[in-house]
């Protein structure tokens, strides 16, 4: 019984400790959060498990968790799957005459690293298709100092040189469902040919969403900048697409 309880607490350790890691930093928080959360309860697994030695109900409540945590690892191990799966550009992407470029965390002066990753992709994309229309996508958080769209425009025309006349954009939206769908209100999508750029975890998400709206379900991967960023990514994202699959709307 020590051993089990030991094997728990280690997985604790294991999981608390990037998560106390990810905490600092505002656009991969949640992953730290969710792994943290998970060493709570692996930590609680533990300690029932060493209870469960002289109480029978500390004992069922250890079985209990240990059914739940292989639930998890399912799910989790099969969500990734999905994720992974859609981590590719889709060739279609190439005729779009508009592609949505979804917003995410900024900065007090600049997108976050992994915003900029995806106005980096969105550049090259209208370099390659010179008819194409970027939408820049993403309203203003709590804690930005302006809506993410407009710096996402300011970054592109100033940084990377884009043309301005290239660049619109949809600033009320919160989420990636809203995303979508305020720049269908606002632009003709429904009757051009459009894709969606984002982080390369997130394009299997997107991809469906779009789908949902009646769109084109054509993705161009954003690259993710660096490896906690990525780990800390997935686990948010992992949240994510499980919601879509327990409210029937992935499949």
């Amino acid at each position: 019984m020590w051993k089990s309880s030991r094997f728990w607490l280690i997985l604790a350790v294991i999981l608390f400790v990037p998560g106390l890691f990810f905490l600092p930093f505002s656009p991969i928080r949640f992953g730290g959060y969710f792994l943290c959360g998970l060493g709570v309860c692996c930590a609680v697994q533990g300690w029932m498990g060493w209870l469960g030695r002289c109480h029978r109900c500390a004992h069922v409540l250890a079985q209990v968790g240990r059914v739940l945590f292989t639930l998890f690892c399912v799910s989790f191990v099969c969500i990734q799957g999905l994720i992974i799966s859609g981590e590719h550009a889709d060739p279609e992407a190439d005729e779009a005459q508009y592609v949505l470029v979804l917003g995410a965390h900024i900065l007090q002066d600049r997108p976050s690293d992994a915003l900029i990753e995806r106005l980096k992709t969105a550049d090259t994309f209208l370099d390659e298709h010179p008819d194409a229309i970027a939408i820049l996508c993403g309203g203003q958080g709590t804690n930005e100092p302006m809506p993410e769209s407009h710096m996402m425009r300011q970054y592109m025309v100033d940084t990377l040189g884009t043309d301005p006349d290239r660049l619109l954009i949809e600033d009320k939206s919160r989420n990636t469902i809203q995303n979508i769908a305020n720049a269908k209100a606002l632009y003709p999508l429904e009757e051009s040919r459009c894709a969606v750029i984002s982080s390369d975890f997130h394009l299997a998400r997107a991809r469906k969403l779009m789908e949902q709206a009646g769109l084109d379900p054509y993705g161009v991967p954003a690259p993710v900048p660096n490896l906690p960023l990525a780990a800390a990514s997935h686990m948010r994202e992992y949240c994510s697409t499980l919601g879509l699959i327990l409210t029937g709307r992935y499949f």
